[in-house]
């Protein structure tokens, strides 16, 4: 499942997203640079953001390694939320700016986020059930980690409503959060904990889902 969230990702940035910032941008007779600034500021967000905000042992990415021993430990839990609700809202912000590139980019981006989010969750619900016995406080770690995106959508509704001009940018910043969520935390976790072809196989298919969905959704 990483491993085509990897290919996800990576397919949804190189076939759709950084392509349609560049001709946005150029139709707003905007410098290219100014999408690759955008990509540097999300890579770079992210990268600062867990290194040194977020950082923890236990966590790559935001994706948690399970213990056969619960951790329980409130700090591990607390921290882990923090990371796991940051990309949600980084997930969440996608959405309305590739919407505002155009529907069938829009819906590209969204299939993307909503297959990324079904290894979000369940680091989730590991994260959850690792740190803490409280059901009381597991049910407020996982609450918290589902109404991040939907915050991150609003956020990003008010970045696209500053301007035309913000879309480029937007775009660029979300091409580069997911380049780090997929080289600098899946990959990388995929080639420590599996050497097997399927994981291979996996990220190339879903990459040419990615391709397959960019060439048979018409533009509107």
């Amino acid at each position: 499942m990483l491993g085509f969230s990897a290919g996800i990702l990576g397919g949804v940035t190189l076939v759709d997203i950084l392509p349609e910032a560049f001709d946005f941008a150029k139709e707003m007779s905007l410098s290219p640079l100014y999408v690759s600034y955008g990509v540097a500021l999300g890579f770079f967000v992210l990268l600062l953001a867990e290194r040194y905000l977020l950082a923890t042992d236990e966590i790559h990415g935001g994706h948690f390694h399970i213990h056969g021993k619960p951790v329980l430990d409130p700090n591990h839990g607390l921290v882990g939320v923090s990371a796991l609700t940051f990309h949600g809202l980084m997930d969440g912000f996608v959405i309305p700016v590739g919407f505002a590139a155009g529907p069938e980019v829009g819906a590209v981006v969204t299939f993307a986020i909503v297959i990324h989010q079904i290894p979000d969750s369940f680091a989730a619900l590991s994260l959850a059930l690792s740190s803490t016995d409280s059901r009381r406080q597991a049910i407020l770690y996982v609450l918290a980690t589902a109404i991040d995106t939907p915050l991150g959508i609003g956020i990003g509704t008010i970045f696209v409503g500053l301007g035309n001009f913000m879309i480029p940018a937007g775009l660029g910043l979300c091409a580069g959060t997911f380049i780090y969520v997929s080289a600098v935390d899946l990959v990388p976790e995929l080639k420590h904990r599996s050497r097997s072809a399927l994981v291979i196989v996996s990220m190339i298919g879903g990459f040419l889902l990615i391709v397959a969905l960019s060439l048979f959704l018409p533009p509107v």
